[in-house]
C-alpha cells in the first residue's frame, strides 16, 4: 500500500512509525519544516519531500495519482480540507482528514472523506486502523473481549434523551460531540440532529441496533 501522510506532527509521526513497523508500506511524508524533512529522511525509510500540501505539483512530484491512501494531518483544518479536495481530484481511493473541530465535517463528508479524525476522540491508531479496514482502534488485546470505539453520527432525531432511546445492551455511549463541544453522555442527554456519539461496542450486532435507533431518515 502506498501512503502519502501530509503533515508529520505528533499524529503523522507516530502514523509513519507505525506504518514503518508493519513492513508493508511505501511511504511518502510531506512536511514545510526544512529541519523537519531532514529528521525524517535519516529516521524513516520513506520519501520526503519538503513544501506545501495544498501544491497540486508537490502532490504530483509524490505521485499521488499512483497512491492508495493519504492522509491531511497538518496543524490546519483549512489546509487538511483542501488537501483532501486534492487528493479526491487526482483520485485517491482512501482520504483521511484530521479535524481539530468538527466545522468542516460536513465539507469533508460531501467530498467522499474515507475518515476524519478529531484528536479529542481519537489518536494516530485509529487512522492505522482506518487505512486497513479496522474502523475505530480494536481494544481486544487490552479487553480480550474485542470491544472497540465506534463514531456514530445522530440522523433522524431531535430532542430524543439517551434514556428514553433505550440504548441496547452491548453498547456504551461515552461521550457526544456538539459542534466543538464534547459532552459526558448521561442518560438525561437529549441528541440532536448532528450529533456524534462516540461507542464503546461489544459487537456488530449490537452496534447495528444502537445505529438502527439513532438512523431514521
Amino acid at each position: 500500500m502506498r501512503v502519502i501522510i501530509v503533515g508529520i506532527g505528533d499524529i503523522g509521526y507516530e502514523l509513519a512509525r507505525d506504518l514503518t513497523r508493519s513492513g508493508s508500506h511505501e511511504l511518502v511524508l510531506i512536511d514545510n519544516d526544512e529541519a523537519r524533512c531532514e529528521d525524517l529522511s535519516q529516521e524513516f525509510d520513506a520519501f520526503v519531500l519538503e513544501g506545501d500540501g495544498t501544491h497540486p505539483e508537490l502532490l504530483q512530484k509524490a505521485l499521488i495519482e499512483e497512491s492508495d491512501a493519504l492522509v491531511a494531518s497538518t496543524n490546519s483544518d483549512a489546509l487538511n480540507t483542501v488537501i483532501a479536495m486534492l487528493a479526491k481530484r487526482f483520485g485517491v481511493p482512501t482520504i483521511i482528514v484530521k479535524l481539530k473541530d468538527l466545522g468542516l465535517r460536513a465539507a469533508c463528508q460531501e467530498m467522499g472523506v474515507a475518515r476524519i479524525i478529531a484528536p479529542s476522540i481519537s489518536a494516530a491508531a485509529e487512522i492505522f486502523g482506518a487505512l486497513h479496514g479496522f474502523g475505530r482502534p480494536d481494544l481486544s488485546l487490552v479487553t480480550r473481549g474485542g470491544l472497540r470505539f465506534v463514531e456514530l453520527e445522530v440522523q433522524g432525531i431531535d430532542g430524543t434523551s439517551l434514556a428514553e432511546l433505550d440504548v441496547p445492551h452491548g453498547v456504551l455511549v461515552l461521550t457526544v460531540v456538539r459542534g466543538e463541544e464534547v459532552l459526558l453522555a448521561r442518560g438525561k442527554t437529549r441528541l440532536q440532529q448532528g450529533d456524534l456519539l462516540l461507542l464503546l461496542v461489544e459487537n456488530e450486532h449490537a452496534f447495528a441496533r444502537m445505529k438502527g435507533l439513532v438512523n431514521r431518515g
